[in-house]
């Protein structure tokens, strides 16, 4: 065989293993989840509820509920794709110590308790069983949603055709195909991926303020994905805070980002 033949042939088996992650594993490649077991007991100090909210396909998702005494509101949190409670759980339970607000943040299916098979409309409606339950104890202008990247994708579903008190996105993609094409620009992405979570569409649909929190040296979801939201959201208020020197998961290690958290959550509102 010669030498060009073994490159083609090296060429295709690359190009054929790429098509099959990309379209049989990409659950894998999209959800970086991980287990607990059913009796698992979260070790939080905040008084909190744990939640097991069911869905119409017989899906069970695990939440947390902190609960402040005299909250300013509620915070709805869509974490990002990896890790679950026992670790997001304790930022929940900072927020809510830090802005005095109840934090009700969940687990999607696979991650943490959380059962169900994984479908895009499902994990999606997942969201909202989550969104009404905070709605039975707090008027809806008294609720924050706030997504941390995957989570964006639930915030913004979560946003539509609602009327929360605002939306806050953090480090979110504009949409899955175009961080498939971003990170297997060999791929034919756009034929293959079968989640096709959309920020992009989303936000053209959303009229409550919006906030758009994102690492300025972001390598994962790069920059100009806050700048394409911000520039396409129909929000009656919308801003980009953008953090000098943040990447992708180190936001919180900036004085920079907890002081756009305070301008965002330090407004006064009636309590719940």
């Amino acid at each position: 065989m010669t030498l060009v033949k073994r490159l083609l042939s090296v060429t295709a088996l690359l190009f054929a293993t790429g098509l099959f992650m990309l379209y049989f594993l990409q659950e894998k490649l999209i959800f970086f989840s991980s287990r607990l077991p059913q009796d698992y007991e979260y070790p939080f100090t905040v008084p909190h509820e744990e939640l097991f909210l069911a869905a119409p396909d017989g899906a069970v998702l695990n939440g947390l509920h902190y609960k402040q005494q005299h909250p300013k509101g509620v915070i709805l949190y869509s974490h990002g794709n990896a890790g679950h409670l026992g670790e997001w759980g304790a930022w929940a339970q900072e927020l809510s110590q830090r802005y005095t607000y109840d934090v009700v943040v969940w687990d999607y299916r696979g991650y943490g308790k959380s059962t169900g098979k994984r479908r895009q409309d499902a994990m999606l409606e997942d969201g909202r069983l989550f969104y009404d339950y905070c709605l039975q104890h707090f008027e809806e202008d008294q609720l924050t949603v706030f997504g941390r990247s995957l989570g964006t994708f639930f915030a913004t579903h979560m946003a539509l055709g609602n009327r929360p008190k605002q939306l806050i996105l953090e480090s979110g993609p504009t949409n899955l195909l175009d961080m498939a094409q971003k990170e297997y620009p060999w791929l034919p992405a756009r034929l293959l991926l079968k989640f096709r979570f959309d920020n992009l569409i989303n936000i053209t649909e959303i009229q409550i303020p919006t906030h758009i929190i994102h690492g300025k040296e972001d390598q994962l979801v790069p920059h100009t994905h806050a700048e394409v939201l911000l520039e396409k959201s129909e929000a009656s208020t919308k801003k980009l805070y953008s953090i000098m020197g943040g990447g992708h998961n180190n936001l919180p290690e900036y004085a920079d980002y907890f002081g756009v958290l305070d301008s965002i959550l330090f407004s006064t509102g009636s309590q719940g």
